[in-house]
């Protein structure tokens, strides 16, 4: 059970740095997009359009990469262990809450559905170790 629970800090841990990077990313380039909008930034139209790129739902910092990312940790520090979801979808919502402490309680909405995508991906894993179980 201590295993458990260290395991469960640590990737609480994990999630907190991968949602801060992904808030401070995401902040970035919606004040980029803001500066060109308004003019007080300017870069080239590649730049911006890479930037944007980033933050869309396949982007690196979008929400399909990084709630993939969650959920590899996840596995990976849950031994691979699907009656193991819970705690690390309780870890992940942990990391979460710490992660918008840190950045002054406002993450911007993309964290959130974030979550929301590794906590349904983690559930699903979990469902289809249940079906085998019940197809056995």
């Amino acid at each position: 059970k201590s295993e458990l629970q260290y395991k469960q800090s640590q990737f609480a841990g994990l999630v907190e740095k991968l949602l801060g990077k992904q808030g401070k990313k995401s902040n970035s380039i919606l004040d980029l997009l803001k500066g060109l909008k308004d003019g007080s930034v300017q870069v080239d139209s590649a730049t911006a359009a890479q930037a944007q790129q980033e933050i869309s739902e396949d982007g690196y910092w979008g929400v399909k990469q990084t709630s993939d990312r969650l959920v590899e940790m996840a596995k990976a520090l849950s031994g691979g262990d699907s009656d193991k979801a819970d705690a690390m979808i309780a870890a992940m919502e942990k990391g979460f809450k710490q992660a918008t402490k840190a950045f002054g309680g406002n993450l911007p909405d993309i964290t959130r559905q974030t979550v929301d995508a590794a906590t349904q991906k983690l559930n699903d894993w979990k469902a289809s170790f249940n079906k085998v179980s019940e197809e056995e």
